[in-house]
């Protein structure tokens, strides 16, 4: 018995050396193409995939496996990696472009879109890169549910006008928060930069994925990632060089203009001459002479750009260097825009623990705006008005003349090379980072960036100015913008069984300071002489600066079990200098929930369902975009007497201004069925409340204003305001083969706006001069006199007469009045914010060719066109003194009664001076759809390039912008972002040409 109990134990001992000796722990660490350690990654063994461990963040991991294992390594973005299991493992992951948008960065830290509550919207460097236009993001419009995007106007040096569901503040302003590589910029910086940079942008929509930025973020987030080196064997060398042409993007508005025969017959048919004052008009006036003004105010102009990247790296560093220039060219004349712009990114690590990166643009830009304004009749929004006998040429030599006898005024020609006038900017945007990993998950952050610009301007009119009289201006002027900001953030990432946790804790700070001075005089004598030291008259200086900061704290927590339940949490406390010590503090929060239901047994075998999330938010953000000293009265100069100063209030203000404060409730949910169609709804409901809104205040405070006047309205802290409604967003691979494809998307977004609660207990208030009505329980509306139309009888027109409160609609047939007065003014039902936006596209490619087309759209957009006060006026026309010319709609005049027309009668005008009011029929539905960007090109395939070592990748493509507009808005441009349009520089069209090599 006792040797056989000896031999068990031998035998028990031998068969557990031999198990343990058959196990060991596999360790090491994992990094990105950047040779930085990578959080989360999943690691599995192949044997056994439900055994795995999730990478720390600073990419270590340990795991106990069997020998001759192999072990997987997954990451969303990356290609997935078998690789056998070894005691000190190195493991470098693989980018994979075509899922590398499913990482975004959420708050301050990366994270796998498929993984968290947040609401993003990631728009790649594909749809950016190569566009024919100076600003960058004018390519995201129609791409991002929820974001309204226009260009303002023509002119090459135009801000981009963007919204995210809705207006958010009727008061406070309403801009993005723009982020560059973790450091918030201006949109001036974004302007600057060279498109071909960008990596992607991000729009963080929802309360859960912009709380974390607390102050800034109430109007939403833009997340801007710019390009980072990858190690490779070589550098990777990229050359683009681009030419384009640009043209009006619609001019069916012009092109409604009497010709030269039609205003003839217009004068003939109203007797506006005498037939031998016609007669003498064809012979010596017109002379067969038909000009098209607009042709001539909106010339064809060209557009060229040129730049070139380096990026690669080596061992622990990498690096992206970049540099180019652009010059555009404006419609208008004396427009154009200049930049040359220039990029460094470095990314190294110093050990384990420690790396530091660095991400720097520099730009310098010059800008010249066109000096022709929209009520301009010889080379801005007027000039289109001019009769067709009008030429700016001599009719004898073709030259272009300096003065219009006719029009009593000169030509664009003189007027710009008589008033030179131009800005300039040196932009700098940096920022450096250091982060440290001194135990396992433990990941400290740093980091601190700058923005400086330094701006010139000059604004001369020469004494050879016809309008000067031989006395000549000249003004110069000087900004200096400096941006400090600092982030310091730590988190620790936890595993404990099927539960992940990552924690955050960060502290911020920023401010910003704006010094400004301008001065200039008169009294210039020669045309040589325009420096400032050469006035003599009216010399004036002036000189502004402001200055505000912000510092807060805040803490994430983002929370999973089994990756299957998520749940993220942000809390966040801002300080702001532009409120009171007693109101300067905000705080914000928010809770965002993440189910991943297709991973529930009841839907896991489902094959046609690839993925269904439901998500779900709530959570606050804060405002404080007001100007910097708004809680305080100052005093200032407001004039002399008597030789003296004269000291006066300058600005009152209020003490007890605080937050204007946001909540947001986002729900929704996510589909892809068919491995090919997948489908994004997402319903929201924003409440602004405490609005930062001027409010009417007693004229008889007795308080003296610049100007003598009296203080009319004050900041306060008053109302709500609710914005919601949905988002949709479809995309679908139409068809998917190794060597060809077709996939679409479509976006469509609905909001409504109302007024919840207004101040002092009003029910409505109609902001004067502004043609905008605000009415408790209604969203925003123009406020106008109601047009009914023309009277059949007698050829007047007639307006409604409003009710007993001018917040209702009224339409009585049985009253209305021919005379039109202001006090007219009622609701007229119609929304003053764009209701519906969206956009659609495809893409294709096939073999090497390629192909990209996008399109953009805006339903029930509404304007006050007073365009039509000009272009559709009898009175214009019909003023022999004035030259004018004018739709040939006008022809549509009352004549006889019985006569159904849109005009009045001839009699009417003459008694009147008027055929069109600012009125309702003033008040233009904008609809619009534009092909807003167009691409097609050849990517030439890497086996047809030979065996030369030299030449890496070559592309040739044509790219398009606006080149299709369809509307019935009858005035210039349905895109411009303002409720009344009135002489814009319309929107253009573009066509160029591109190619790119890699070396």
């Amino acid at each position: 018995m006792r040797h056989r109990f000896l031999m068990f134990s031998l035998c028990l001992f031998c068969g557990v050396v031999t198990a343990v000796g058959q196990t060991f722990t596999a360790k090491g660490k994992v990094v990105d193409e950047s040779n930085e350690g990578a959080p989360s990654v999943t690691i599995r063994a192949k044997s056994n995939p439900a055994k795995g461990v999730v990478s720390g963040l600073d990419g270590t991991f340990s795991i106990q496996v069997k020998k001759g294992e192999t072990l997987i390594f997954s990451y969303v973005g990356y290609k997935t990696l078998e690789l056998p299991a070894t005691a000190d493992m190195q493991v470098k992951l693989i980018p994979d472009s075509e899922v590398l948008d499913d990482v975004v960065i959420i708050g301050y830290m990366p994270r796998k879109v498929t993984n968290t509550s947040a609401s993003v919207v990631k728009v790649g460097a594909k749809q950016l890169e190569s566009k024919p236009v100076a600003n960058p993001l004018d390519a995201v419009q129609g791409k991002v549910t929820g974001l309204q995007v226009y260009t303002q106007s023509g002119e090459p040096s135009a801000e981009i006008s963007m919204a995210l569901h809705g207006q958010g503040s009727l008061g406070a302003g309403t801009g993005l928060l723009v982020i560059m590589d973790g450091m918030p910029v201006s949109m001036g910086v974004v302007r600057a930069m060279n498109p071909n940079d960008i990596e992607s942008v991000q729009f963080l929509k929802d309360a859960a994925a912009t709380s974390i930025y607390g102050a800034r973020a109430a109007n939403g987030v833009m997340y801007i990632t710019t390009k980072q080196g990858v190690a490779e064997q070589r550098a990777k060398i990229t050359v683009r060089a681009q030419y384009g042409v640009s043209s009006l993007a619609n001019t069916d508005y012009f092109d409604m203009l009497m010709t030269g025969p039609e205003l003839l017959r217009y004068y003939e048919e109203t007797g506006l001459y005498t037939p031998a004052a016609l007669a003498y008009l064809k012979e010596n006036v017109f002379k067969g002479t038909d000009f098209r003004w607009y042709k001539y105010v909106y010339q064809p102009a060209s557009m060229h750009t040129v730049d070139a990247s380096v990026s690669g790296g080596t061992g622990k560093t990498n690096y992206y260097l970049s540099g180019g220039a652009l010059s555009q060219d404006g419609l208008r004349m004396g427009s154009n825009y200049k930049k040359a712009f220039g990029r460094i990114n470095l990314n190294t690590a110093f050990n384990d623990y420690a790396r530091a990166g660095l991400n720097a643009s520099v730009s310098y830009d010059r800008t010249q705006v066109s000096p022709f304004g929209s009520t301009d009749a010889t080379g801005g929004g007027m000039a289109a008005l001019n009769a067709p006998f009008i030429s700016p040429y001599d009719p004898e030599t073709g030259e272009e003349l300096e003065y219009i006898p006719l029009l009593d005024a000169a030509t664009p020609k003189h007027v710009i090379a008589h008033n030179p006038a131009h800005s300039s900017a040196l932009i700098l945007a940096a920022n450096g980072n250091l982060t440290l990993t001194p135990l396992r998950n433990l990941t400290i952050r740093s980091l601190a960036g700058i923005e400086t610009s330094y701006g010139t301007g000059a604004n001369r009119m020469l004494p050879g100015f016809r309008k000067a009289n031989g006395v000549g201006t000249s003004e110069r002027s000087y900004a200096h913008v400096f941006n400090f900001s600092t982030t310091n953030t730590a988190s620790y990432l936890m595993h404990f069984g099927n539960h992940n946790v990552t924690a955050l804790l960060g502290q911020e700070y920023i401010n910003y300071k704006d010094d400004r001075f301008g001065a200039g005089g008169s009294g210039l004598l020669d045309d040589r002489l325009f420096r400032l030291n050469n006035v003599t008259r009216n010399q004036w200086v002036n000189e502004s600066n402001q200055s505000y900061a912000f510092l807060s704290f805040f803490t994430q927590l983002a929370y999973d079990y089994r990756e299957r339940y998520f749940v993220d949490l942000v809390l966040r406390n801002d300080a702001s200098s532009r409120f009171g010590s007693n109101h300067r503090n905000g705080l914000f929060w928010s809770l965002g929930l993440l189910w991943k239901a297709k991973k529930e047994d009841a839907l896991k075998d489902l094959g046609w369902l690839n993925t269904l999330d439901v998500k779900a938010s709530y959570g606050t953000q804060g405002n404080s975009s007001i100007p910097p000293y708004s809680v305080n009265s100052y005093a200032g100069k407001i004039g002399q007497k008597n030789g003296g100063l004269s000291i006066g209030f300058i600005s009152l203000g209020n003490p007890d201004l605080s937050w204007e404060r946001q909540s947001k409730f986002t729900i929704g949910a996510r589909a892809r069925v068919f491995d090919a169609l997948e489908v994004n709804l997402e319903y929201y409901n924003r409440v602004t409340s405490d609005m930062l809104f001027e409010t009417p205040i007693s004229i008889t405070t007795g308080l003296p204003m610049g100007g003598g006047n009296n203080f009319v309205t004050r900041l306060e802290n008053v109302g709500r305001y609710l914005n919601h409604g949905i988002d949709l967003q479809i995309k679908a691979d139409l068809l998917q083969r190794p060597d060809h494809g077709i996939s679409a998307y479509a976006n469509f977004s609905c909001n409504r706006d109302k007024v919840l609660e207004l101040f002092d207990g009003r029910t409505e208030w109609f902001e004067p001069g502004s043609q905008l009505g605000y009415v408790v329980g209604r969203p925003v509306t123009f406020v106008l006199p109601l047009y009914k139309g023309i009277n059949p009888q007698n050829g007047h027109p007639e307006w409604y007469l409003p009710g007993d409160k001018p917040s209702d609609t009224v339409r009585d047939d049985a009253r209305v009045v021919d005379e039109w007065s202001s006090k007219l003014e009622q609701n007229t039902g119609i929304p003053a914010y764009t209701p519906m936006t969206g956009g659609w596209g495809i893409e294709a490619h096939w073999k090497g060719f390629y192909m990209q087309a996008d399109f953009s759209f805006a339903i029930n957009k509404h304007m006050l066109s007073m365009d039509k006060q000009y272009y559709e006026n009898d009175y214009h026309v019909r003023n022999k003194d004035g030259n004018f010319n004018g739709s040939r709609l006008l022809f549509d005049y009352w004549k006889k009664p019985g006569d159904q027309t849109e005009f009045p009668s001839l009699a009417y005008v003459r008694d009147n001076r008027q055929s069109h009011y600012i009125d309702s029929k003033m008040l233009e539905n904008a609809t619009f759809m534009r092909m807003k960007n167009f691409t097609i090109g050849y990517q030439v395939p890497r086996k047809r390039l030979g065996k030369q070592k030299v030449l890496t990748s070559a592309k040739i493509f044509f790219a398009g912008r606006n080149l299709l507009t369809f509307t019935r808005f009858r005035g210039i441009d349905p895109e411009i972002n303002q409720s009344v349009s009135i002489g814009a520089n319309p929107n253009t069209k573009q066509f160029s040409l591109g190619v790119e090599l890699g070396f």
